[in-house]
């Protein structure tokens, strides 16, 4: 699951059976009791030394994941307690919803953490992406059924959307807006992929881009096409120009900062100043900027100072 989904649940329940299991409900009915996630680690803090209680901040494309380990978790907090930042990382643990008044807040009690590579963070972006728009799909059936409780937990079934993922949906179309969660959600699992993979590679089988875009149920065939075909190149070409643009700008961006750094990071107004004189407008330095912190490539570890990764 993607740091963003995580980070906008707000329903957890507990099971009655003896087990006395307590899920996390995203806002795609995931049912999450454990998690697995990669990302990059940007930051390590003991924030209760008395109790070896640490806390990780782990970016996806998507956001970023908090992530604690204490003496329950001792691997996990004996990682921390000795990690280098950045890093990718690799972490299995229990999703957990801190609940006050009108505040709900997400984190992940890990039980393992291990350093790992951004071949394999790529690999879990789009697998996860994969895995979220299966939900995506499952929740379209649930919207268009307009049912509730035990008949649509059956019409899920009878859909072939599996028994755990079924009684999540029937929970959370109880709590979150499905309209809006898919609205929401598409572009960032589209924004997701496009931060692993470069346009012009992106051609694996098993994910396809058009459905990663799609908004809504409807597939426009080619006979419905005839009369905006023109706008929709010409929409295609500008895209195309910006997707470039922007590329380059990333480029130029990295080599600044390589070229700027000299050890302790560099200030983001310099960096900024620096590329501005070379004609960069200083809104294409500050997006190049983002896109490279959603992939990985560079962070912040502290307010105002960039450092690659």
């Amino acid at each position: 699951m993607f740091a963003y989904e995580l980070n906008k649940s707000t329903l957890q329940v507990k099971e009655d059976d003896q087990s006395g299991s307590s899920y996390v409900i995203s806002p795609t009915g995931a049912k999450i009791n454990r998690i697995f996630v990669v990302g990059v680690l940007t930051e390590v803090e003991n924030v209760r030394s008395s109790e070896d209680l640490w806390r990780a901040r782990i970016a996806d494309p998507t956001g970023t994941f908090t992530v604690y380990a204490g003496k329950y978790q001792p691997e996990a907090a004996a990682f921390l307690a000795q990690a280098e930042v950045p890093q990718f990382v690799a972490v299995l643990g229990r999703a957990r919803l801190y609940t006050r008044e009108e505040t709900s807040y997400a984190s992940i009690w890990s039980k393992e953490i291990n350093p790992t590579t951004e071949t394999a963070r790529n690999n879990w972006v789009i697998t996860t992406a994969e895995r979220t728009l299966d939900r995506v799909e499952a929740l379209k059936i649930a919207l268009s059924a307009g049912l509730q409780s035990n008949t649509l937990s059956t019409k899920l079934l009878d859909s072939d959307v599996n028994a755990v993922l079924a009684d999540g949906i029937t929970r959370a179309v109880l709590s979150y807006n499905g309209s809006d969660v898919i609205a929401d959600i598409v572009p960032v699992i589209a924004s997701a992929i496009e931060a692993v993979v470069e346009a012009r590679e992106f051609t694996p089988a098993n994910v396809d881009p058009q459905r990663a875009r799609a908004t809504d149920d409807a597939v426009i065939s080619e006979s419905e096409q005839g009369p905006e075909q023109t706008d929709e190149a010409a929409t295609t070409q500008e895209d195309s120009v910006a997707t470039a643009a922007l590329a380059k700008n990333k480029e130029h961006v990295l080599f600044k900062m390589n070229e700027l750094d000299a050890g302790s990071g560099v200030p983001y107004d310099r960096l900024i100043e620096t590329l501005e004189a070379q004609g960069l407008d200083e809104d294409d330095v500050e997006e190049a900027v983002q896109e490279l912190m959603d992939e990985g490539k560079c962070y912040e570890p502290k307010i105002g100072i960039l450092k690659l990764i």
